[in-house]
């Protein structure tokens, strides 16, 4: 076994909330070391939508919106459903801001609020804008070796995320900046974010160590202390550590074991990358952590086209918009509804998860996105412009009988549903699930669809269908932490030196999911709390 070198602090993993430990580290003096299993940087964050969820951050003013800690907390206690502590809360929504602030004045990043609604805005405390935060555009050619290191995401092209609400249709893209932005390596989203703290992180001196996949943590009489890993070639590296180890490494949605075990129902399809195998979690086992919130992820509804790869394992594409637009449904294998089908994708997945005792099995499974020619004549779907032709993982049929027969649903069910459905949706009403009432569901409608932007009939044949996954965007579920991110043990107490934050730790935002970037902004924050402690312990 060779040793490389000695460290203060060692991170495990390289996404935002892992980098954003190293940096806050590195700023205490200490000399930190990022050790990174793949050969690119930024894990599940560059893949992301890379928004962050802060209440009452600097640029809500911009937007016109006031926010206040009680409004924040009281929020979030509703949306945690009781699988978070109220120190943790208070501690997100105290640190939160100061966190915004840090990624401004201390990396390139640079933040911009979204006139976007929380995904509950009419729950009390809950806002209908300000609290996501966007960023702009990053060029990687200012990391210079590390321009192609950053991990780009198979899911979204170069555009912020204002850029893709505003452009609604394919025809208002503007496809000129869109190919210069892939000339020239511009980063948008969770690139965009890994871009600059890496960026800051290189500056800083912080070390990042490529292709090292931690295996074991060594636990002395004074904590945590070391890091066994191993390089690509196969040779044991060991890591020490004076001060503190942070786990950053990412959750357990590519463990197959794991998620059987875990989770509260099927997770089928991962839109993050498949590295993400929950080492980190059960590494810190080991040496006697505890574990919280495990049976939860960040849903999402996904579809897999065929033949889709990325990092030599099948692509899931997060279904959103599709499932918000006018003249679109989703069904179950008997052609009924079961849910508001613009719900956010986090909550919408617990339908999915319903299970009936006596036929054992879970009745909404497999579910089908069914629409007709006016909406793939308007809309995307996935990959799928409006001006191609319909792809072959389309199911189709010129009628409804076709469908139901080419997609497995039953006909009579699919029939009556859509009856019901065309009914109400011609006068903008949902009676049975309330779909486009929220405020939320509005957002991601067609506002130029009157009288409800969110429902239309389903009434222009041919009719088509893509099978809808119970998929995630990451695992909930790890190290039980306290709020200065110490990891805990079985009897509540911190394991000395040992720290975690982002999907590697139990989530603060316990079952729920606050609004766009929920994952991410208290992963985030929590990270540069977790970098700031461990950067605090003595050698």
């Amino acid at each position: 076994m060779s040793e490389p070198g000695a460290y203060d602090v060692i991170v495990i993993g390289s996404g935002g909330p892992g980098l954003v430990a190293a940096l806050r580290a590195r700023d205490r003096g200490r000399r930190v070391a990022v050790l990174e299993k793949t050969d690119r940087i930024g894990g599940t964050t560059a893949v992301s939508g890379g928004m962050l969820w802060v209440p009452g951050n600097h640029h809500m003013r911009e937007l016109g919106i006031l926010d206040s800690r009680d409004e924040a907390l009281r929020y979030l206690r509703r949306v945690a459903g009781g699988q978070s502590t109220e120190d943790l809360l208070q501690t997100f929504v105290d640190r939160a801001p100061e966190m915004a602030r840090y990624l401004e004045a201390r990396t390139p990043i640079r933040l911009t609020p979204l006139a976007r609604p929380d995904y509950h805005p009419e729950w009390e405390g809950g806002k209908p804008a300000g609290r996501t935060l966007d960023h702009e555009p990053f060029d990687a050619a200012v990391l210079g070796a590390y321009r192609d290191r950053v991990r780009r995401g198979p899911h979204y092209p170069p555009l912020t995320y204002s850029e893709r609400h505003r452009w609604v249709s394919p025809e208002d893209f503007d496809w000129e900046l869109i190919a210069r932005r892939l000339d020239a390596g511009i980063l948008t989203l969770g690139g965009a974010l890994v871009g600059g703290l890496l960026k800051a992180c290189l500056e800083a001196g912080v070390e990042i160590v490529l292709d090292t996949a931690a295996a074991a943590l060594s636990r002395g009489p004074r904590g945590v202390s070391a890091v066994t890993a191993t390089a690509r070639d196969g040779t044991e590296v060991l890591f020490t550590a004076a001060r503190a180890v942070i786990v950053a490494s990412g959750g357990f949605e590519w463990h197959a074991h794991m998620k059987r075990h875990f989770l509260r129902g099927p997770e089928l399809a991962s839109a993050t990358p498949p590295s993400n195998t929950g080492e980190g979690i059960l590494m810190a086992m080991a040496v006697g952590a505890a574990l919280g919130n495990m049976n939860e992820a960040a849903w999402f509804p996904v579809i897999r086209i065929p033949g889709e790869e990325y990092d030599g394992h099948p692509v899931a594409r997060l279904i959103v918009d599709e499932r918000c637009k006018p003249g679109s449904i989703i069904v179950n294998r008997q052609g009924r509804r079961f849910v508001n089908e613009a719900m956010n994708y986090n909550d919408i997945i617990r339908r999915f998860h319903d299970f009936d005792p006596a036929a054992y099995d879970h009745p909404n499974l497999p579910a089908h996105l069914v629409f007709d020619e006016r909406f793939r004549s308007r809309y995307n779907v996935a990959t799928a412009l409006p001006s191609d032709a319909p792809p072959a993982w389309f199911k189709t049929g010129p009628g409804l009988d076709e469908l139901a027969a080419a997609a497995g649903i039953d006909p009579a069910g699919l029939r009556a549903t859509i009856a019901r459905f065309n009914g109400h949706a011609v006068r903008g009403v949902d009676p049975d699930f309330r779909r486009g009432q929220s405020a939320h569901d509005r957002y991601y409608g067609d506002a130029g669809h009157e009288p409800n932007p969110s429902l239309g009939p389903l009434d222009t044949p041919p009719y088509f269908a893509v099978e809808i996954l119970p998929g995630s965007g990451g695992t909930k579920g790890g190290l039980l932490c306290d709020a200065a991110g110490r990891v805990q043990d079985a009897q509540g107490h911190p394991i000395p030196r040992l720290y975690a934050c982002g999907n590697a730790a139990a989530h603060s935002m316990g079952m729920g999911y606050p609004g766009a970037g929920g994952m991410l902004g208290p992963s985030m924050t929590f990270g540069y709390i977790a970098g700031d402690s461990a950067g605090a312990e003595p050698a």
